[in-house]
């Protein structure tokens, strides 16, 4: 009994030991990595480095925290952020966001407020922390941009895994309800107001490629640049309107796209209907719409289902034949 006794006091000492001697690498190495930063140019500060959670754990907490990238002109600032790990697993991380959040860029500040955010994430074994899988999880969501325009949604899910098979790839999986986009986009994707301004629900999944892993060095060096998109499935409901897509696209090193996306979008003539009667589109205009989109559904073979090609080349959007604009540029600053 007294070996039982001794071993198990030393088995509890060891333990501790190793505790304590993380605990302290965790809060050596966030100082280091913040001094390495502002030595750089950044603006990095943590009021307070703390971990605690013995024996089990490890939860990590910095309050306040600013970050703000000279290189990019983006910057980051939080009350206060805080991770967890169990003492068993450190590889394996779940992450607490505050509700209240701001991020600034060359041309705007973004305020954030979200409810219950959190994320679980997995990296691989070694000093560059590649990612290996993450998971975000947020409950209500609101961006208000200095720039006057603002957007929101209920709540999110996010999950992403890096494909061994081929690197730089990342699988994506994301469900998202009651999104309300800017007004700006809803009425460039919208110009005749024929949609409500809330996205009841979308699902997408999808294999990103991009030119370097995410690890460490996308925070402190460059973001890895999105190089090609494959979209298995994207489903999305926007008032009576169905959307469907598939297809795929590049990105050039400018962060220009090209490719197609096949869009198969559902209940469009009700949508007409409803327009025409609440008197957002005039009879004439609107008989002359469905005669025009009727055209195009019909060759299909399914009137009431139509399929067009979204076509993005030469920096522009293409619905079929028309043009909508300019295609957004997709370089990660």
């Amino acid at each position: 009994m007294r070996f039982l006794l001794s071993l198990a006091l030393l088995a509890a000492l060891v333990w501790s030991g190793y505790w304590a001697l993380a605990a302290r690498g965790i809060e050596r190495g966030l100082a280091a990595w913040l001094d390495a930063r502002r030595a750089e140019g950044w603006v990095a500060d943590a009021g307070r480095i703390s971990v605690t959670g013995f024996p089990t754990r490890f939860d990590t907490r910095l309050a306040p925290l600013d970050l703000a990238d000279p290189a990019t002109g983006l910057a980051w600032s939080m009350p206060g952020f805080g991770f967890s790990a169990r003492s068993h697993r450190p590889q394996h991380v779940t992450v607490r966001w505050p509700e209240t959040q701001r991020i600034a860029t060359p041309a705007e500040r973004i305020e954030v407020t979200a409810e219950a955010m959190t994320g679980a994430l997995a990296f691989r074994p070694g000093l560059a922390l590649e990612l290996a899988s993450a998971r975000l999880s947020v409950g209500a969501f609101g961006l208000v941009s200095d720039a006057g325009w603002r957007a929101s949604m209920d709540g999110a899910e996010i999950e992403t895994a890096a494909l061994d098979d081929r690197p730089g790839a990342q699988r994506l999986r994301l469900r998202a309800s009651g999104m309300r986009p800017p007004e700006g986009l809803v009425a460039t994707l919208d110009p005749a107001g024929l949609l409500p301004p809330v996205f009841d629900r979308i699902a997408l999944e999808a294999v990103a490629v991009f030119d370097a892993p995410w690890d460490r060095h996308a925070v402190e060096d460059r973001r890895p640049q999105l190089q090609q998109v494959e979209i298995g499935r994207l489903d999305a409901q926007w008032g009576d309107l169905a959307l469907k897509a598939a297809g795929r696209f590049d990105v050039d090193a400018e962060g220009q796209p090209s490719g197609t996306i096949t869009l198969r979008a559902t209940n469009w003539r009700e949508m007409i209907a409803l327009a025409r009667g609440s008197g957002r589109l005039s009879a004439p205009l609107a008989d002359r719409l469905d005669a025009a989109l009727g055209l195009l559904a019909g060759l299909s073979g399914r009137p009431d289902m139509l399929d067009v090609p979204l076509r993005l080349a030469l920096g522009q959007v293409w619905l079929g034949p028309v043009p909508l604009g300019p295609a957004p540029n997709l370089r990660l600053r």
